[in-house]
């Protein structure tokens, strides 16, 4: 245990601090996002509570900030440490090249499918997706999708669940290799997309409500590059992953901003 934390503690710290700065976005745009009775809901709840004092964008970010930390910290470990039991973890200190432009072509495509997805077709199916098009995308919310969304979430997603899925099913159905076949690899990554795909069903009830048609939306765009995420976190390692998850949001924004 003292090895691997003198080994890993500057990976975690970086995981808690990046928790912390993207957390605490991510509570402010959370909030925002909520209702307007939902918000009035909160405040007097925060006022029973005798934290009336206190702004309640404040209060949440800094609730998510502590609970981002949490994952990046314990998440974090726990994917390291069943990453290298099964291959998935890399200690590479330098940026390669190839993988790089593997994580930018991806960030790419999966930012033009989220935006044109919608245009072409979703938003044929609910006016409340091409509304939401019509506000520009605020500070908080690109940090917290560049910060939470690039690296807590993958973090969570890849490198734990992906990492202990693929371990699982090696010890159950393939202990005769001494590493995880293709298929369990391929299984984990489908598993972890799914529940990626999933974890984005609270927030989109919020802000868009949910129907067939929408829940079908979700865990069709977010199972897809939840696939291609994980397809750079087996063959490259977590660091692209990130990229193109942070890239991802950062494209789909930007040409929203810029072009449309």
């Amino acid at each position: 245990m003292k090895q691997f934390i003198n080994s890993y503690w500057k990976t975690l710290l970086f995981f808690a601090l990046i928790g912390i700065f993207g957390g605490f976005f991510t509570g402010i745009f959370v909030l925002d996002s909520y209702p307007e009775e939902m918000q009035q809901q909160l405040v007097e709840e925060l006022t029973a509570s005798g934290l009336g004092g206190f702004p309640a964008d404040t209060i949440m970010g800094v609730v998510t900030a502590i609970q981002a930390a949490g994952y990046g910290i314990f998440l974090g470990a726990a994917g390291i440490w069943l990453g290298k039991k099964i291959g998935l973890w890399t200690d590479e200190k330098k940026i390669a090249k190839k993988p790089l432009l593997a994580s930018v072509i991806t960030a790419v495509v999966c930012g033009m499918v989220l935006i044109l997805s919608d245009l072409l077709f979703f938003g044929n199916y609910s006016q409340i997706i091409m509304d939401s098009y019509n506000a520009k995308p605020t500070i908080p919310y690109l940090i917290a999708s560049v910060l939470y969304g690039g690296v807590i979430e993958e973090v969570m997603l890849r490198l734990f669940w992906m990492s202990l899925v693929a371990f699982v099913l090696w010890k159950l159905f393939d202990r005769k290799n001494e590493r995880p076949s293709t298929w369990v690899m391929t299984v984990a990554n489908i598993i972890a997309a799914l529940l990626f795909a999933a974890g984005h069903l609270p927030a989109t009830a919020t802000m868009i409500g949910l129907s067939p048609m929408i829940v079908f939306r979700c865990f069709l765009l977010n199972g897809v590059i939840g696939l291609m995420f994980g397809r750079l976190y087996r063959k490259y390692g977590l660091r692209y992953s990130m990229i193109a998850h942070g890239g991802c949001h950062i494209v789909s924004k930007l040409i929203w901003i810029m072009f449309i």
